[in-house]
């Protein structure tokens, strides 16, 4: 797991994010999903610390918050109600309740390195899900975003909140090219002036994937995929991935 969810971190990046998503935007693009079909009970898969969840618990009748890090949970349960969330690894996880929608969100589908973190995840989340229940998810595209990394092995990207700057320093290069696995090493700072005021470094291999793989494994498993489509984010070329249980 990253470094990033661990409690050293988990402030920073609550913090920090709020300049570089826009999430009144972000839960707008998913409320519009489950309202096509008309949806009323949500599951996220990778909820951090309950940004885009306050905003389903307001708008949906039932909402559930999954993420691995026991910390970025507390700071989601300091915002909501902790009857909300529930601390589980996507890959192994199972809900008494069933949803009609799932979202993994904020690229977290980057942290499921092989096939068969892929497949688990999958059927875990299609036993949480109704019959014909759907699962909208987002990815890196590999396609896209490798040539990016081998020309910019160093980005900075800056977010000003409130009345406060701060810059996230990423160093990244392909570990991997057969499998488009991403060693990256950020830096985080808060800006004063022209001075950097260190608060934490991160380091994780993630994964960017191709629409080709994705769907294949999804059909391997019991979805239809639906669709996809391009979705531009601060920091990734993404794509979103739309797919309904066969059954």
């Amino acid at each position: 797991m990253s470094n990033l969810y661990g409690v050293e971190l988990a402030k920073v990046y609550d913090t920090m994010y709020q300049g570089f998503i826009d999430y009144n935007e972000e839960f707008e693009f998913y409320a519009t999903k489950a309202k096509e079909f008309n949806t009323q009970s949500i599951l996220e898969i990778g909820c951090g610390t309950g940004n885009l969840a306050k905003f389903f618990i307001a708008n949906f009748n039932s909402y559930l918050g999954l993420d691995l890090s026991e910390h970025m949970l507390q700071l989601a349960s300091e915002k909501n109600s902790n009857e909300h969330f529930m601390q589980a690894d996507m890959r192994s996880f199972s809900t008494e309740t069933k949803f009609e929608m799932a979202f993994i969100t904020g690229r977290s589908s980057s942290y499921l390195l092989s096939d068969t973190d892929l497949l688990n995840t999958f059927e875990c989340i299609s036993k949480a899900l109704t019959s014909k229940g759907h699962l909208i998810f987002d990815c890196i595209d590999a396609e896209r975003f490798v040539p990016y990394i081998d020309e910019n092995p160093l980005v900075t990207h800056y977010s000003s909140v409130g009345n406060t700057d701060f810059s996230r320093s990423s160093h990244w290069y392909i570990e991997n090219r057969d499998l488009n696995l991403v060693n990256w090493k950020a830096d985080y700072f808060k800006l004063e002036g022209k001075k950097e005021i260190p608060l934490g470094q991160d380091r994780v291999i993630f994964k960017a994937f191709t629409r080709q793989e994705i769907v294949e494994l999804l059909e391997r498993t019991a979805y239809k995929v639906k669709g996809v489509e391009d979705r531009s984010s601060y920091a990734f070329d993404t794509f979103v991935v739309h797919a309904q249980k066969a059954h």
